[in-house]
């Protein structure tokens, strides 16, 4: 960002922040806030129900705005509550809720790739040359491990040796999720993703950026692709250079040099962190309700330290010596039922 900083004209940037409409620019943030806020947890509401259970809507309502109030702090913290309330609330294992996130996370890039194929068919032309040549790549890369990820858990394909990975908790979601679960998800985060595609529409004439529609159906899945996968990875930068890339060109040629990018920054500058507190006033909004589930209670440390101590008296009983093993043997078979009885937790 401070590399940024240092290649935009930032008296540029100042005129562009003070030119924006920023009475249309506030509403359209606020509104899409909700909307999008709404969408979301439709969306989640959507996935308890097909593999965790039910949760009212007005319980998945909280937890999500909860998690953008614990998104500030960090991502994964925000993933985790809700992880933790569906737990909590549900009685369910905690690393069955967090797989059931995880697996959501694999439909978005799956239906990012497929918005992303469809839009190097139709607009191609739209592209800067150097993201069009690289795009290609990425997306058979990423398709290529989406359709690997549907063989190994939809068809059993090991691959040789990842068999054993379904049995851990943490992907019990992929083994759960049927193909009519695939399909619906994908049309619900689509659904999602046009909601962006209409906020970035409605939001770029404010500081008088002019990209139409079209290329927009383009450019906001693979900004958003550029966000979640790193760019390292990715191979097409950071994101604020590839929006600088997306829309400079749609800017007139008689503007002054290096205003088309000092206003796509201030863009950029405004609208994230913008969004992010508002998100954060519906988040603490409601906190209140739901902060009961999401606090540990003094039973469940209990639990946890007496766990933590009954793990050395565990490993000693393991490594018992043959004669002890031989006497448990010579007893009789309600003994040992009692054993393992008094051992559970």
């Amino acid at each position: 960002m401070v590399w940024l900083g240092s290649q935009i004209d930032m008296d540029a940037m100042a005129s562009a922040l003070a030119h924006a409409d920023h009475g249309p620019l506030l509403a359209w943030m606020a509104l899409f806030t909700v909307l999008v806020f709404l969408a979301d947890s439709a969306c989640l509401h959507l996935l308890f129900g097909r593999l965790l259970g039910r949760f009212s809507f007005s319980e998945v309502l909280a937890v999500k705005g909860v998690s953008y109030f614990l998104n500030a702090v960090n991502y994964s913290a925000g993933t985790g509550s809700i992880a933790y309330f569906v737990h909590k609330r549900g009685d369910l294992p905690f690393l069955r809720a967090l797989s059931a996130l995880l697996w959501l996370n694999f439909v978005d890039i799956a239906a990012l790739l497929i918005l992303l194929s469809l839009g190097m068919l139709v607009g191609s032309s739209l592209l800067p040359e150097g993201i069009a040549a690289r795009l290609p790549w990425v997306v058979s890369v990423g398709g290529a491990i989406v359709i690997g990820a549907l063989l190994y858990w939809r068809l059993g394909w090991n691959f040789l040796v990842l068999g054993r990975l379904r049995s851990l908790s943490i992907f019990s979601a992929f083994h759960d999720a049927q193909m009519r679960d695939y399909l619906l998800l994908l049309l619900a985060r689509t659904v999602f993703i046009g909601l962006y595609v209409l906020m970035t529409w409605a939001l770029l004439p404010t500081f008088e950026i002019p990209v139409p529609l079209l290329a927009l159906l383009i450019y906001v899945p693979l900004l958003t692709f550029v966000q979640i996968v790193p760019a390292s990875i990715s191979g097409l930068g950071a994101v604020q250079w590839v929006m600088i890339a997306l829309y400079a060109p749609h800017f007139a040629g008689d503007i002054p040099d290096g205003q088309a990018e000092a206003t796509i920054v201030a863009f950029s500058t405004v609208v994230g962190p913008g969004v992010t507190l508002m998100r954060l006033g519906l988040g603490y909004l409601l906190l209140g309700r739901i902060a009961p589930d999401l606090l540990v209670s003094e039973e469940e440390i209990e639990a946890t330290r007496t766990a933590e101590q009954a793990s050395p008296l565990k490993e000693a009983l393991s490594g018992a010596s043959p004669s002890s093993s031989d006497s448990s043997d010579s007893s009789d078979s309600g003994a040992g039922d009692s054993s393992s009885i008094s051992g559970a937790p």
